[in-house]
Formats: C-alpha cells, structure tokens, sequence
C-alpha cells in the first residue's frame, strides 16, 4: 500500500511540473496493474478499503494525465472506474469519490457543458456532505462558484466564493490527503479571479477585482506548479484585454508562452486558443497583433 501511494505521488508531482502528455501511459499501466492485484489478490476488509482509496486515487491522476492530454472519453473512462473503486471502499472513499466527481465536473466544463458541470458538482457536495469542512468542501464551493459566473448567476456565485473560503479557513493542513493539497490559497485567489472575470461579461466594472485577485494568486503559486501557473497568466491576459489593457495582457501573454514551452498539456493551448480568440475580437493595436503572432507561432506544431 505504501508503495502503491508513493507512486500516486510521484505520478501526481509529474502532472503537475510537465503536463498529462509525458506520464499518462506509464500512470495508465500502473493503474491497470494496481486494478488487478485489488481483483485478485487477498486482503482483510481493512486492507481492501485502503487498496480501494488507492485504486481511486491512482484513477484520478490517470483520468486527469489524460483528459489534460485531450483525450477526453478516456479520461472519463478512468475517472468512472475510479469512483467505482471510491464505492466499495466504503465511507473511506467518501473523500476520494467527491474529488472524481470534481474532476468530472471540472472536465464538464473545459468541455463547455456549464450546467452538466453544476449538477455534477452539486452532487459531489451532497456525497461529501458529512466530511469535515476543509479543502474538499473548498475546491467544489470554487468550482460551484466558477459554474454559476459562467451561467450569470452573480449571487449564488457569491455565496459559494464565501462558502469555499470559510471552508479553506476550516482545512487542517496536518489532515489533508494528498489530492486535495492542490486547492490552497493560490488556486482559491485565482479562482475567484476567474469567477469575477466571467462575472464581467454580465458586470463590466467587476473586471479590476478579477485582476487583483489573479494577481494575488500568481504572487502565492508555488514555483513546480508550471501547468497552474501557465493557466494563471492566460486567466490574467484574458483579464486585461477585458480590462481594455493591451500592453498589460502582451506581457502575461509572453510569461504564459515561456512556462508552455515547459510542459505537454491540451488543456493549456486551448485556453490559449481562447485568448486568441479574445484577442482578434478587441481593438487593433500593435501589442495585441505580436500576442496573437506568438500564439499562433506557439500552437503551430500542436
């Protein structure tokens, strides 16, 4: 069991400094091993939970490689079988199971299915319900939050902000499990940020806060955390060319392009593909036709 987590691990740090692209297959393996000894090997009930809680663990960090490779249906192939193994783990796999449905849901909405995401967060909350508050309860309060800001629901978007930072404020570092460290005060300063820019497109002068809060983000985000933070650059371009800040979204532009060069992830040239496209619909200036020109140099090979 202790080598099973060591390597869940070691898959996760992997995913988080290069990407889903350069690991997945070799997570996948592992996966497909670890699924075999816990169907035909033989254990006690106690042994069985925890290898179960593993199986799903090492599931979502093979279902997230995969859907940060692009390759969506396979993506939630694993993170089905991972909430599977979150089942008959029983209460153990309470927690577990309601960080797969947030990956589900987070999925949902990379995908552009906004509702589908809400309702698939929404029962997560409902599964988890009985956990203590801390950063399970955050990160499906910030991703309720981020659904309902792209929908324009601008109060119920306010009350799961409040609600997911009450619940970090309650997290227990000493207990968190490994899957959930991710969701810290970073993530959560930009999150909210990306709230408040999708609240922009409903409340234009909600725009600067989005900057603020991104910005504060940014400052926090630990320095192996390539892949979030190459997210956190594009969130903040977007940002500014909202903003109606050129040369302010070319600089962040730039800093994204250099941490991209770094990492193999899908997910990071669609959202670039999305500030492309923020771009050509802004005013014409010099510095938004070089960011354009470097996005489009950086996403020719892919």
């Amino acid at each position: 069991m202790a080598r099973i987590e060591a390597t869940t691990d070691a898959f996760r740090d992997l995913d988080n400094e290069h990407g889903g692209g350069l690991s997945r297959l070799a997570v996948v393996g592992q996966l497909q091993h670890v699924t075999h000894l816990a169907r035909t090997g033989t254990y006690t009930e106690e042994t069985g939970r925890a290898l179960f809680v593993a199986v799903a663990e090492l599931a979502s960090v093979a279902g997230w490689m995969t859907h940060d490779a692009g390759a969506h249906a396979d993506a939630q192939h694993y993170l089905l079988l991972g909430l599977q193994a979150a089942k008959q783990a029983g209460r153990d796999g309470a927690g577990i199971g309601g960080h797969l449905m947030n990956c589900l849901a987070r999925q949902a909405n990379h995908l552009g299915r906004t509702e589908d995401a809400l309702e698939l967060v929404q029962a997560a909350q409902y599964g988890t319900r009985r956990l203590r508050p801390g950063r399970l309860r955050a990160l499906l309060c910030s991703l309720e939050a981020r659904s309902h800001a792209v929908l324009g629901h601008l109060d119920e978007m306010t009350r799961a902000t409040g609600a997911a930072e009450q619940a970090l404020a309650d997290d227990d570092p000493a207990t968190t499990p490994g899957w959930a460290a991710w969701f810290d005060h970073a993530e959560f300063r930009v999150t909210a940020g990306v709230c408040e820019y999708e609240a922009a497109k409903h409340a234009p002068d909600r725009v600067g806060h989005a900057i603020t809060l991104i910005e504060q983000g940014t400052a926090d985000r630990p320095t192996d955390r390539v892949r979030s933070r190459a997210f956190d650059q594009i969130a903040l371009a977007r940002a500014h060319v909202r903003a109606g800040q050129p040369e302010a979204a070319a600089a962040t532009t730039d800093t994204a392009l250099t941490l991209m060069g770094n990492i193999t992830s899908t997910r990071v040239g669609d959202r670039l593909r999305e500030l492309d496209a923020e771009l050509a619909a802004a005013p014409g200036t010099s510095a938004t036709a070089d960011s354009r020109a470097r996005i489009h140099a950086a996403l020719q090979p892919l």
